[in-house]
């Protein structure tokens, strides 16, 4: 292994360890949801690391469904965030309407 190789696994490895502890403390969920998908990606460049270290193209598969995984994790993960922070509609009224249309709707002319 090159003095390159290991600078770089050493560095991935302080990154994964920095993410974790972002991921245990948290706050919000949010902040979670963003620590889960900077620790995929972080295992991503350390299979591409090693991947480029030992010249075999074997992980290459794995390397794209984990990207897939991470990707469409952070969207589902965005959605559901999206979701529940809309507020509720108001209800809607009778059958004639709000009251305020009524209104403005009698004195219209033709």
């Amino acid at each position: 292994m090159s003095w390159v190789t290991a600078v770089v696994l050493a560095l991935l490895v302080a990154s994964g360890v920095m993410v974790f502890v972002r991921l245990a403390r948290g706050p919000s969920m949010l902040d979670r949801a963003v620590a889960v998908d900077a620790l995929l990606a972080v295992v991503v460049a350390g299979l591409g690391a090693r991947t480029a270290e030992a010249r075999t193209p074997y992980t290459l598969p794995v390397l794209l469904v984990l990207a897939f995984l991470g990707f469409t994790g952070s969207v589902a993960i965005a959605r559901f965030i999206a979701v529940r922070g809309t507020p509720e509609p108001p209800p809607p009224a009778g059958p004639a309407g709000p009251a305020e249309s009524r209104d403005h709707d009698e004195g219209a002319g033709p």
